[in-house]
């Protein structure tokens, strides 16, 4: 997309009404611009927040609360992509507040 700054005023309204984003028609530019770059970063941070974390195993382990699930340094955690883990699960096994006392995943970057 074109630097918002550069874009004229029809096509940042055109850019709000495709993103069904409601505004004033009587706003001026920059606070047109104001509000398709808040819009923007609300779409990036809500994307973000919907795409489900991922874990790698830095720790070989027995996971004991999934079946004895053996899982091995460099394995994604958990192992099954439909697998919900809770997120007291994911801190314990992230820290070393565990029966083995190491680190044993990390969210992968």
């Amino acid at each position: 997309m074109q630097d918002i700054n550069k874009m004229k005023v029809h096509e940042i309204k055109e850019k709000l009404t495709e993103l069904g984003v409601e505004f004033d028609d009587k706003l001026n530019k920059p606070e047109l611009v104001k509000l398709l770059e808040e819009s923007l970063d609300k779409m990036v941070s809500d994307e973000l927040e919907s795409k489900p974390k991922s874990y790698v195993v830095i720790h070989d382990f027995k996971d004991l609360k999934d079946n004895n699930t053996i899982y091995i340094k460099g394995d994604i955690y958990p192992r099954r992509a439909d697998a919900k883990v809770d997120d007291d699960r994911i801190k314990e096994l992230s820290s070393t507040n565990n029966k083995i006392g190491k680190v044993l995943i990390k969210e992968q970057g």
